[in-house]
């Protein structure tokens, strides 16, 4: 879709006229499993189960906001409704950015998927700063496990020396550091490029990558070592305007949309996951699993950057780091014991568990109106 630059410039001049609009923006191709179920199918059923009030055009690709612009445009109206990376505004959303690179805790997408989610709709200090940046949060999300794809074999610690990972920050590119590497910190849309020119060695990302950003074109062997998991942002985040100028019903339909496609995405990009990477090993991919030393190494990497996030956390104003990990730690730890014995691939299943543990427990009638 093409660039609606009139609705760019209303917004930058804060003209009324842009409320009208409902646009629903994601940064990744319509085709990826976080835009086609979450924001193709989920504006379809919004608009058929509140008769048009919600009626959102999806923008993909980053053809209304490129990534580092989502937060700034849900704000001012540009979208109504967006996807955001979180570590693209790290001081504009320091307790994000605090859990969102706590992703070595636990590896389970479906886990922090939920969890994040669920601290992100509910903790105190995570929803006054939604509202410092003008936004209604409304679900969260997670990668796949991230994994590392290389035009080179890289399978031991000492074959990971100095090579150049393109990593997402944060908590990755110390990772990166820590085992000897180079992180270089670039859009998941340059991925192809960097290892086509040969300016990175491997993309570190979910392996879906490999068919829905095309690096099976350009990798040649996938490192089994999971890098953690990204869900840094949120998948669903609303201008309080809109949000506030919603009937309750309307509302209704988007807190269960929500909380069916939060599962819905999960099963969704694991089934990706596993199509790319048979069709790359039927394609000649070489996977390797990581010898001991690269496993130790992330272990002692994991041991250790508790404290380098906090020490962050406090360097951006967060006043009580520590207290926010263990609510956050609660959270995950309650949602491995809810998940342990659900169907991982049973979508329906999952949603159901969303929407009794999480969506329903809220105060529908309150949350973001205020």
């Amino acid at each position: 879709m093409k660039l609606n630059t009139s609705l760019l410039a209303l917004a930058a001049c804060g003209l009324g006229t842009v409320a009208a609009a409902q646009n629903a923006n994601h940064f990744f191709a319509e085709r990826h499993s976080m835009v086609r179920g979450p924001y193709v199918e989920f504006a379809e059923r919004v608009a058929e189960e509140t008769k048009g009030d919600v009626n959102f055009t999806v923008f993909a690709g980053g053809s209304l906001l490129p990534p580092a612009a989502s937060l700034q445009g849900v704000r001012d109206g540009v979208a109504q409704v967006t996807y955001h990376a979180g570590t693209y505004t790290p001081s504009e959303l320091p307790v994000a950015n605090l859990i969102g690179n706590f992703a070595f805790y636990n590896t389970d997408p479906m886990v922090m998927a939920f969890a994040s989610t669920e601290f992100g709709l509910t903790n105190e200090a995570a929803l006054a700063e939604w509202k410092d940046n003008g936004v209604v949060f409304g679900g969260g999300y997670s990668t796949s496990e991230y994994y590392m794809m290389c035009n080179t074999p890289v399978a031991t610690y000492e074959d990971i020396q100095g090579k150049r990972l393109r990593m997402a920050g944060g908590a990755w590119s110390r990772f990166a550091e820590h085992v000897g590497a180079v992180p270089v910190s670039i859009p998941s849309s340059e991925m192809y490029t960097g290892l086509d020119t040969g300016s990175l060695d491997c993309a570190v990302a979910a392996a879906d990558a490999l068919d829905s950003f095309s690096l099976s074109d350009v990798v040649t062997h996938l490192n089994m070592l999971a890098v953690g998991n990204y869900y840094a942002g949120f998948e669903w985040g609303y201008n309080p305007t809109f949000w506030q100028g919603l009937s309750q019903e309307s509302r209704d339909v988007l807190f269960d949309q929500m909380a069916y496609y939060l599962a819905q995405h999960r099963v969704e990009f694991d089934k990706d996951v596993e199509k790319a990477v048979t069709s790359a090993k039927e394609g000649g991919l070489e996977v390797f699993e990581p010898d001991q030393a690269l496993k130790d190494a992330l272990a002692e990497f994991v041991s250790a950057d508790e404290a380098v996030l906090i020490e962050n956390a406090k360097g951006r104003g967060i006043e009580n780091p520590e207290a926010l990990l263990d609510d956050y730690k609660r959270i995950v730890d309650r949602w491995a014991e809810l998940l342990a014995d659900v169907d991982h691939s049973d979508a329906d299943a999952l949603a159901a568990l969303a929407k009794a543990e999480i969506y329903d427990k809220l105060d529908r009638a309150t949350y973001g109106m205020n």
